[in-house]
């Protein structure tokens, strides 16, 4: 019997080019996506931070009958018959940078600049003035970063 495919040892450049150009329009599909996903989990640690925060300032509350005023307050081991602090925190946590998409408005990104901090104020832990609160439900909003629209 004779091999019909004798002289064919390799792909066409057609086929090559249908193949690169699949796997392109795959791609394009692909990373938008992972993106917004690594952005949406970024926003929820930012949410899950605050709530942490939030919890250590009640908790807080309930050992000495006032709010922090300070970071030191939850983190630093208390000390004495009459302590300021507890270590109800590990470390003070620090917020991831770059864009993050929260809850609330999941087509609209925020970028968390470097500079961003988590801090107590009103008896509230807040990035930047906003609380989890504000953050996953909408309320303000994220005023501190540049807001764009994602499609």
């Amino acid at each position: 019997m004779k091999n019909l495919v004798k002289g064919k040892k390799g792909f066409t450049l057609i086929e090559l080019v249908i193949v690169i150009a699949i796997l392109g329009i795959l791609a394009g599909i692909a990373i938008p996506r992972f993106l917004d996903a690594t952005a949406t989990a970024r926003g929820a640690k930012i949410v899950a931070d605050l709530r942490t925060i939030d919890s250590a300032i009640v908790i807080y509350n309930a050992k000495t009958g006032s709010l922090p005023t300070a970071t030191t307050q939850l983190t630093t081991a208390a000390t004495g018959d009459n302590p300021t602090s507890y270590q109800l925190l590990a470390v003070w946590p620090v917020p991831s940078t770059g864009s993050a998409i929260f809850p609330a408005k999941p087509t609209t990104a925020v970028t968390i600049a470097s500079t961003a901090t988590y801090a107590i104020t009103s008896g509230r832990g807040t990035l930047d003035g906003n609380t989890a609160t504000a953050l996953a439900e909408g309320g303000t909003g994220y005023t501190a970063a540049t807001t764009t629209t994602n499609p």
